[in-house]
């Protein structure tokens, strides 16, 4: 009697487990901007190179910093990989962002691996969208609304303001992908949350699918030397 209790409450604790990575009730915190402005360095963002990466001006010289923990989709892969770079600029080109690094500060190709974070009073300011007009919001509704109304990149969840983390910005609209990158898991958590909350309202990349055909490492590995054939152009104001 007591080993089918016990086996009864075993089934239940896993259930709920499961249930809890299913569904996500997406809450994310907003202390960011106050740690920004306070407790750490911002740096201009000087370009955009793509959807996960960007060029910072920093103290003696530019850096690029690769955002940690996401990948984004390859400018080639129509549509997400230009709207990745988009929707990236449009929250950090020509804003102040902080750089918050994890154990290994740079990759193999030399550039800084960092989380990206933005103050919420930047991305009032104006934003730049697929169709690449620039759109003057002078309050958060008029922001949201405008965007709606444009041809580019926007979606009903597109821009959170109070939402800083720009990595997981990203990622919870679907316009890149969790990249796991151990020992870099300090945001990990917060970035798989991300990810279920766009597969479950179909943003970006789920629009259609609740799988990715084909994933940025999988392009890059089927295109080797196409990726690195020509400059990326860079995106600026």
């Amino acid at each position: 009697m007591v080993k089918k209790i016990f086996r009864t409450l075993f089934i239940l604790f896993i259930f709920s487990i499961l249930n809890a990575e299913s569904s996500v009730d997406y809450k994310p915190k907003t202390n960011f901007a106050k740690d920004c402005n306070k407790e750490r360095k911002q740096y201009s963002v000087k370009a955009v190179f793509d959807g996960d990466t960007i060029l910072i001006v920093g103290d003696k010289k530019d850096t690029k910093i690769r955002l940690l923990g996401i990948d984004a989709f390859e400018h080639e892969q129509i549509p997400y990989g230009p709207k990745a770079k988009d929707f990236l600029a449009m929250l950090v080109l020509n804003k102040n962002v902080c750089v918050e690094t994890d154990v290994q500060e740079n990759d193999i190709y030399g550039r800084t691996l960092g989380y990206v974070f933005v103050n919420s009073v930047n991305i009032e300011q104006d934003v730049i969208v697929g169709s690449k007009e620039t759109l003057h919001a002078t309050s958060p509704q008029q922001s949201r609304s405008n965007l709606r109304k444009s041809s580019g990149i926007a979606t009903p969840h597109s821009v959170r303001l109070a939402m800083t983390f720009i990595n997981e910005e990203l990622v919870k609209n679907g316009f890149a992908i969790l990249y796991d990158f151990p020992p870099n898991i300090k945001y990990l958590l917060r970035l798989k949350k991300a990810q279920v909350f766009a597969r479950q309202n179909m943003l970006g990349v789920w629009e259609k699918h609740d799988y990715i055909i084909e994933t940025p490492a999988q392009w890059r590995h089927e295109h080797p030397f196409k990726k690195n054939s020509k400059k990326k152009k860079l995106q600026r104001l």
